[in-house]
């Protein structure tokens, strides 16, 4: 007996070793599955990692050129067009508030061009209304207005952009219209625009020769400027902007309904004097417009100079035609204050 327990103690000791060496190897293939799974399970994820991140770089590519672009319209000063039911409260005002604003009180600074001083004609052989100004300017801001009412009495926007004056001018934001490509047309006028700058005084379109020539024979040294078929001139604002601080573009187009409003009396007021201007080069046509009140009185206002027909020769203005210019000596000493804020 003891002979056979000394023959299956070794027997035993194998066996326990053998079961150890199992235990182990499958100890050892269990890890090595573990591990194969996990490389696959990175390996499936790796794609949808790597298409993750390109999304969130195309996300991010998207939202800098869309801020950098509205970065670019917000400085150009272009909003986009004009709200449809702005533009038409502005280009149907009602020919009885028209006629009851009348003058509106304001101050008549239209000028008459020499004696024999050739009609000014646009692109379609009309009478040209040559506009020229700068989206910056919180004056033009304010006179767009007048000529938007004035034009729609002829012909029709069919493009219009919104925009403001500067932010860091006096009479910040003033909420208003920009040329700069809009579209318009007309039986009886040719419009002519010139944004020269934009609202940070970048340049923004440059007069042609010919209407560089009229810049310079009649003196345009500031914005807004307006030769009305080379008949007459308007050398500055009709009204300060004042009475648009702290608007929106709705609501000074709801109050051209009202002609006890200021705002309607000094657009409207100067509108009528634009009007009368243009039944003059146009020889009042169209009949219904120039001929409805207080169209014909303003005319008789208007200081009356010959006119020769044909061409576009622009004469020199006379020195008695130089008007006040106070409003552009505010515009140039308030932007003199920002430089020196800067």
């Amino acid at each position: 007996m003891a002979k056979t327990k000394q023959q299956n103690g070794p027997t035993t000791k194998s066996r326990e070793q053998q079961r150890n060496l199992e235990q182990k190897s499958k100890q050892s293939t269990s890890s090595r599955t573990r591990s194969r799974n996990i490389r696959r399970r990175t390996s499936r994820q790796r794609p949808w990692l790597l298409i993750g991140g390109v999304l969130l770089g195309l996300a991010l590519i998207v939202g800098v050129f869309l801020f950098l672009a509205n970065q670019q319209s917000s400085n150009s000063g272009t909003q986009g067009q004009t709200d449809v039911a702005v533009l038409n409260m502005v280009s149907t005002v009602k020919p009885s508030v028209l006629a009851q604003v009348g003058t509106g009180g304001i101050q008549n600074i239209l000028q008459g061009t020499p004696a024999g001083t050739r009609l000014l004609t646009g692109p379609n052989g009309r009478p040209q209304f040559f506009y020229y100004g700068a989206e910056f300017c919180p004056y033009c801001a304010a006179q767009r207005w007048a000529v938007v009412v004035a034009l729609s009495r002829f012909g029709t926007f069919t493009q219009l952009p919104e925009t403001t004056s500067a932010s860091d001018d006096i009479f910040p934001n003033t909420a208003t219209f920009t040329f700069y490509h809009s579209a318009y047309s007309s039986s009886y006028l040719d419009f002519v625009p010139v944004e020269a700058q934009d609202r940070n005084r970048h340049t923004l379109q440059i007069p042609t020769a010919d209407q560089q020539q009229i810049i310079n024979q009649y003196n345009f040294t500031g914005f807004p400027s307006i030769d009305i078929a080379n008949r007459y001139l308007i050398l500055g604002p009709l009204f300060s902007p004042d009475v648009l601080t702290g608007l929106s573009q709705k609501d000074i187009a709801s109050q051209l309904s009202d002609p006890t409003s200021r705002v309607a009396q000094n657009i409207l007021g100067s509108a009528n004097y634009m009007t009368a201007a243009m039944c003059v080069a146009t020889h009042n046509q169209p009949a219904s417009v120039c001929t409805a009140a207080p169209i014909p009185s303003i005319e008789q206002s208007l200081p009356h100079t010959a006119l020769s027909s044909g061409g576009v020769q622009v004469a020199a203005i006379p020195e008695s035609l130089v008007i006040d210019t106070r409003w552009q000596v505010r515009n140039e000493m308030a932007s003199m204050r920002n430089e020196q804020a800067w």
